[in-house]
């Protein structure tokens, strides 16, 4: 409904900030990551945001990107992970480094964030897992072109892994794809294992 909000920041606070947009200004809850690297009162601001409706309340919540958000989307779509829990655990972790922990099942480094205990934790990693599944029985096996001859071929295992972890948080396979493929090259020859390759190609969306 309200897919981002551009205007100046009137004031920060920890998790929120206020976005004079003229004549309104909006309270909007964010990571504390995003409040404390926001601008100063004054200068502008573009916020990706999610306005959710409850029964007994409204909250919009903004985001420093649009993998932000959909790793937000992503962990409230968990039993026992609610906006407020999301919004702390984004605060604390960049979203590429997540999407790392929940592939490679590391629940130890999870359970470590605000508000995730084990069983969370564990539900986290098996949600996303058969996200994965449902991506690859519905024939989502991704395939990238070799940069060097230009013919395309079966992406190794890790690689596989890394685009379907892509496809799990709302990426459609072309792109989940071409991102894969550009932190490919950037790892060049390297080794590397999914968690890596997954966390590259985040930040190259």
């Amino acid at each position: 409904m309200i897919e981002f909000v551009r205007g100046k920041v009137h004031a920060r606070e920890p998790g929120r900030l206020v976005i004079d947009i003229g004549p309104l200004g909006l309270s909007v809850d964010v990571p504390a990551s995003v409040a404390l690297q926001a601008p100063p009162p004054g200068e502008s601001i573009v916020l990706q945001t999610q306005f959710l409706v409850r029964e007994d309340a409204m909250q919009l919540v903004g985001f420093a990107s649009d993998l932000q958000k959909r790793m937000f989307n992503s962990l409230t779509s968990v039993s026992g992970i609610g906006p407020k829990v999301a919004l702390k655990v984004l605060g604390e972790i960049d979203p590429g480094e997540l999407a790392g922990a929940i592939v490679r099942g590391d629940v130890a480094r999870l359970t470590k964030l605000p508000g995730i205990g084990k069983k969370t934790a564990e539900v986290l990693v098996a949600h996303l897992r058969d996200a994965m599944g449902k991506s690859s029985k519905a024939g989502h096996m991704p395939v990238l072109s070799a940069p060097a001859s230009g013919s395309v071929a079966t992406v190794p295992s890790a690689h596989a892994d890394a685009v379907l972890a892509l496809q799990a948080l709302g990426l459609d396979a072309a792109r989940a794809s071409a991102s894969v493929a550009k932190a490919l090259e950037a790892f060049g020859e390297s080794p590397f294992d999914t968690s890596k390759l997954v966390a590259e190609a985040l930040r190259r969306i």
